[in-house]
């Protein structure tokens, strides 16, 4: 393999310094620097002064360096630029196709799971699914899942709430849906078998954004026979699958995930 030009490595380098400053996530030394990357103190001292005049560093009154506000513009501009259902339509489509039933892109709203996408199914035997549909998120696949990870005080809101029944397997209780809640959290996706409607059985799986929030739910929902079928099986990796790769591409790295 040809040798890298120097310029090349010095990218390289100063990116594993931004790097590091992530991963950290506090300010640094120039010896801690040091001490982390293994480069000597010289070859960081030069990265440091163009990093620092671009504002991707910044340094602080006691010398030491932490990232600058050029990464959260950056970011912003990003952030801004990400649009949710182009980028999970594919996966929508795809397991509609997979599994024969309808696939559901869902948010949290004011307290219930709001359909943002979906895609559908030619079968007669399915689930009619609209955008704007609101559902409930305790008696749901995609709002348990998307509860399972929520920060304490919004989860323990929608837990305070009256919990009503739909049907004899809805659960009704802080107390059950945090044991459900912990099974969601092992397994990484969040079953529902029979709990809005009776004969309806769905999966679903949290959507996390670069800073481990749930922000969205990836699910289907439909006539499965059982929850222990081959088909819910293949349909329960299918979406855990989906949901992981589609987290990553929003900027999800497993060390930032919330739990509450």
């Amino acid at each position: 393999m040809p040798e890298q030009p120097n310029h090349v490595k010095s990218i390289v380098k100063a990116i594993r310094l931004i790097d590091l400053f992530a991963e950290t996530k506090r300010p640094l030394s120039l010896r801690e620097l040091a001490q982390h990357t293994g480069m000597p103190k010289s070859t960081i001292y030069g990265l440091l002064a163009p990093l620092r005049e671009s504002g991707f560093l910044s340094q602080a009154s006691d010398g030491r360096y932490h990232l600058g506000i050029r990464l959260f513009e950056l970011g912003s501009i990003v952030s801004a630029s990400w649009n949710i259902v182009p980028l999970v339509r594919p996966h929508l489509q795809n397991i509609a196709i997979q599994t024969g039933q309808s696939a559901q892109l869902s948010m949290i709203d004011k307290g219930e799971v709001l359909i943002v996408d979906y895609a559908d199914t030619n079968s007669s035997l399915r689930v009619v699914t609209e955008v704007g549909d609101r559902l409930p998120v305790h008696s749901t696949a995609a709002g348990k899942a998307m509860l399972a990870y929520l920060p304490k005080v919004q989860a323990e809101s929608i837990l305070k709430a009256d919990l009503p029944s739909f049907t004899p397997h809805t659960i009704c209780t802080a107390e059950e849906m945090m044991a459900e809640i912990e099974k969601i959290r092992g397994e990484g996706v969040a079953v529902e078998d029979g709990e809005h409607r009776i004969g309806l059985r769905g999966v679903a799986a949290p959507l996390f954004n670069v800073y481990g929030e749930p922000r969205y739910a990836l699910g289907v929902i439909g006539m499965f026979r059982r929850t222990s079928s081959d088909s819910f099986s293949a349909a329960k990796v299918l979406i855990r699958n989906a949901a992981e790769q589609i987290s990553r591409e929003l900027g999800y790295r497993a060390e930032a995930k919330r739990q509450f």
